[in-house]
């Protein structure tokens, strides 16, 4: 009996593993084969999700991924890879997809931007709030008086009301430590609600401060302006990771500014002699004095004014600021490259980019050049379409609308006996007749039967649509009218071209289907392509 159960196992073994039905007992393990390559369902998942665009249908077939995995083959087998076009792009594309990544990395998904941080922060720098009213003067003998003068709330705020009138007095409204002048901050805070401060001076003025009312943390006042601590929370922090990030590059690439070089360069000609010296050198890669002076004259035209004399002050924060930044590019593009996020995180839109610049270089440098559409054609094509590019007759007029029928009858009877058309809509609706332009064809068929048959001056007898009665004014009448040739003969020439394209793309990818074994696992399309309808909701 043992050896009859072991027999029958054994077969099912070998059937199940050599059977031709086997296959179907645990089904493909792809979606599509393309010349004996395998791409399975996760593989047009991240095809579907980089190339679909907002309100696309999951198609009906795998068919445009064959198509996208065939042309960019084909592209690479002509050597469009080696393009310096092509190169020139995906480079482009890791640095920007990289430097993105290292920033998530070393910046943003640091910053904790929980409730509890942001209430700290809250509390720190948005409270304790005050209403502040404040005395304000030139004169800081005359700030003395008024502190004699306003020895409590009630005298300050009689002082308050007779100073307001001559502009000396302003109610501040609700302040918050980050509102307050840095000069000012510490004796606001640290005053109590109803005391009067001063006179303190800021900025070349006296001021006798009454601090009205303080309120501390408050988690309504938290939910309100979370958003906002949230904003600028995030952006100091940012600007202290990134600080701490570049120090640390700093340290781990060579780095070398000539800083008796860059004390040297200013807006005016350089000497010749120093024109070629390197400025800066990060690595192989040299800055000379003449390089960085043309960035410096960029930066001072869109940081001072192009016409604005520059203060040695403000060269040296320029210079400062300039060779910073570029250092801290620099750096960063470097590092963000070196990480290699193209072998990992940013793997899959990064084949998926590859394939994708392949078929824009097999479409710009194989199809487009084959592409002519000849002066004949678009003439042709503009005259076979000519109502393609006509401009629909248009109406200009007024309408007087009313659901009284007896009044609209009255109306129309003062009309007929010559009253102005306007000065009667007046009467009638709040806003009187308005001229407007309609197209022809747009208005409803009782009134285009009518307004059509009208000239420009004349007045409708009363037409009834719907519910309402209504007396048209018809002020202008514009007929159709053809676009000129010129007018419209470029946008032609592109639509003429597109159309060719199109038609030479399916070509081509119809010579590669007709040249290439395709495999669909039509089971496996329809399961994926239910699931991929679902996650739509279409």
């Amino acid at each position: 009996m043992k050896k009859r159960g072991l027999f029958w196992y054994l077969l099912l073994l070998a059937w199940l593993f050599w059977a031709p039905s086997a296959e179907a007992f645990f089904g493909k393990n792809y979606l599509v084969k393309i010349n004996g390559k395998e791409y399975t369902a996760e593989d047009f998942k991240k095809w579907w999700s980089y190339w679909k665009e907002p309100g696309m249908t999951v198609p009906a077939t795998p068919d445009p991924f064959i198509d996208w995995i065939l042309i960019s083959d084909e592209a690479k087998t002509m050597g469009l890879d080696q393009e310096p076009s092509y190169q020139k792009k995906l480079k482009t594309f890791l640095e920007v997809r990289a430097l993105m990544q290292l920033r998530y990395d070393e910046i943003d998904q640091k910053i904790d931007l929980s409730r509890k941080t942001l209430w700290q922060e809250y509390v720190r720098n948005y409270t304790p709030r005050l209403r502040v009213k404040a005395l304000i003067t030139s004169q800081e003998k005359e700030a003395k008086e008024w502190v004699k003068e306003a020895q409590d709330a009630e005298k300050f705020l009689k002082l308050f009301q007779k100073l307001e009138k001559t502009g000396k007095a302003k109610d501040f409204g609700w302040e918050r430590p980050y509102t307050i002048p840095k000069e000012l901050r510490d004796s606001l805070l640290n005053a109590k609600e109803g005391e009067i401060l001063g006179p303190l001076a800021y900025k070349g003025r006296f001021y006798v401060i009454y601090v009205e009312k303080r309120l501390g943390p408050d988690p309504e006042d938290f939910k309100a302006l979370k958003e906002i601590v949230a904003h600028r929370y995030k952006k100091r922090k940012a600007r202290e990771l990134t600080q701490i990030f570049i120090k640390k590059l700093r340290q781990k690439y060579p780095v070398q500014v000539n800083e008796a070089l860059l004390d040297q360069i200013t807006l005016e000609d350089l000497p010749q002699d120093l024109a070629d010296k390197p400025v800066l050198v990060i690595g192989d890669k040299k800055l000379t004095a003449k390089e960085f002076q043309t960035l410096l004259k960029k930066e001072a035209k869109l940081r001072i004014g192009k016409n604005k004399k520059v203060s040695q002050e403000e060269l040296a924060f320029l210079k400062k600021r300039l060779i910073n930044d570029i250092i801290a590019q620099t750096l960063t593009s470097w590092e963000a490259l070196n990480r290699h996020y193209e072998q990992n995180v940013l793997k899959d839109i990064y084949e998926f980019y590859k394939r994708q610049r392949l078929v824009r270089e097999f479409e710009e440098k194989i199809i487009w050049p084959q592409i002519k559409v000849t002066d004949e054609e678009v003439r042709k094509y503009y005259e076979t379409h000519k109502k393609d590019f006509t401009r629909p007759a248009r109406v200009e007029m007024a309408v007087i609308k009313t659901q009284d029928e007896q009044l609209a009858r009255q109306i129309y009877q003062r009309l007929k006996r010559g009253e102005d058309f306007f000065e009667v809509a007046k009467e009638i609706q709040f806003h009187g007749a308005r001229p407007e332009r309609h197209e022809l064809s747009n208005l409803v068929p009782e009134m285009r039967e009518i307004v059509q048959k009208m000239k420009p001056g004349e007045v409708s007898s009363v037409i009834k649509i719907k519910d309402w009665y209504c007396i048209v004014k018809l002020i202008r009448f514009y007929p159709e009218e053809v676009h000129p040739f010129e007018m419209v003969k470029e946008s032609i020439r592109k639509t003429l071209a597109q159309e060719k394209f199109e038609k030479m793309r399916a070509k081509l990818v119809a010579q590669l289907r007709a040249k290439s074994d395709i495999k669909i696992n039509q089971k496996a399309w329809q399961k994926l392509r239910r699931e991929l309808e679902a996650e739509n909701g279409s």
